[in-house]
């Protein structure tokens, strides 16, 4: 026997006819290069993502000094790449991430997005450093964590524009509309943002710089924690 209680705060409210979805893909679009090889010069545009399947018993890594855990998945999931726009997309009721940034980025654009009702963070960009522990390279670990960043091998001059997000970390309290670690030259413009546990955006650490964030509308924000603000570093 289903049991459903609706989301309602309002007695005469009839229970939702739409009926109910079993999830099961995590991941609707994938676009996977390398910075030798980068998948370059795609859109992906005017197209509705929902009701992918939650994550967050996935495996999980930690993005670099900060206190995130985040797993490589996201509704779209894309890594190695050059000139990607994603454009006028609506995500609606992602039990995971909305989009997932990877490694090697140059020209990314996220513009003109609404996120609504995301059971995790809405955008999320981890780059890559190395495996090497020491400059000699005897020490070792098996995910490119290490502190040397210098190979590039990360997102730089992503530009956010325009998008509007809410109701985000349904299920995933740790979230924001944006989190970035690892990452460089970001540029946050003109975006709404409300409706969250935690900090709309959150930087992990400050690898890079050049960084601007400027021109948004962040509301509502930190409904479920007490440790920071809207912005979070």
């Amino acid at each position: 026997i289903l049991y459903y209680k609706p989301n309602t705060t309002q007695k005469e409210t009839a229970p939702s006819t739409d009926g109910f979805v079993a999830t099961k893909l995590k991941v609707l679009v994938n676009v996977t290069g390398n910075q030798t090889h980068p998948a370059h010069h795609i859109a992906i545009k005017g197209v509705t993502l929902r009701d992918t399947a939650y994550t967050y018993f996935d495996d999980h890594g930690l993005p670099s000094g900060g206190d995130w855990a985040l797993q490589k998945q996201g509704a779209i999931s894309i890594t190695g790449t050059e000139n990607i726009s994603i454009v006028n997309n609506s995500f609606v009721r992602l039990d995971g991430l909305g989009i997932f940034i990877g490694g090697y980025h140059r020209n990314l654009s996220i513009t003109g997005n609404e996120f609504y009702s995301i059971g995790e963070s809405a955008m999320a960009a981890w780059g890559d450093t190395s495996t090497n522990m020491t400059e000699d390279g005897k020490t070792t670990v098996p995910y490119p964590i290490g502190p040397d960043g210098r190979s590039g091998d990360q997102p730089i001059g992503t530009q956010v524009l325009n998008n509007i997000a809410s109701e985000i970390g349904i299920w995933q309290k740790q979230s924001s509309a944006w989190f970035q670690a690892v990452s460089a030259r970001t540029v946050i413009k003109g975006n709404v943002f409300f409706n969250g546990p935690r900090a709309a955006i959150n930087f992990n650490d400050g690898f890079g710089g050049g960084d601007e964030i400027a021109r948004n509308l962040v509301l509502n924000m930190v409904r479920e924690s007490k440790d920071h603000g809207p912005f979070n570093s």
